[in-house]
């Protein structure tokens, strides 16, 4: 534990309050017309969900940031996904009880099925076909530098969509 909260310490004093992200994947019209997409938050660590960052919140924040510019969320276990079309996050976080630090990273990526152009009888399931993330190290603090993060990282999404889909979704 003490090596753990060393190496913590070390990565914030050298990089505290920086988020490095990953320049976006987008791959040509791979968002354009869809009727919407549905969310999957991969469930957290209990050590996360502790500190009131669980799946649940990030939901929650990246519907709304959908919601608010007009994509429609659909809710998957009530209505069909036409090819499964899902934003899909994924946080992951070590967490340093001792001196509230933290280091994360959280992956966004579009998945959806994908058919060969070659062999258009095959088709890949659960494809990424845009994605984005990065890693953060903060000290106080932190639980908003991630949620501000995953808003970051919601809204490049957005920017994806909306440029493969100029005209207003209904």
């Amino acid at each position: 534990m003490k090596t753990l909260t060393a190496i913590i310490t070390l990565l914030t004093v050298l990089s505290t309050g920086i988020c490095q992200a990953e320049t976006p994947r987008y791959t040509g019209d791979a968002l354009a017309d869809l009727p919407g997409v549905a969310i999957s938050v991969e469930p957290v660590a209990e050590t996360l969900g502790d500190k009131g960052m669980t799946a649940f919140v990030f939901s929650v924040e990246i519907e709304r940031r959908l919601k608010d510019v007009g994509i429609p969320v659909i809710l998957s276990d009530t209505e069909p996904i036409p090819g499964n079309a899902t934003l899909y996050i994924a946080v992951t976080a070590v967490i340093d009880e001792y001196v509230e630090h933290c280091a994360y990273s959280i992956r966004l990526e579009f998945i959806q099925d994908v058919r060969l152009e070659r062999a258009p009888d095959v088709t890949l399931p659960g494809i990424a076909t845009w994605s984005a993330g990065g890693v953060g190290v903060y000290a106080k603090g932190w639980r908003q530098a991630m949620l501000d993060d995953v808003v970051t990282y919601t809204d490049e999404f957005i920017d994806a969509f909306l440029a493969a889909n100029p005209s207003p979704v209904e």
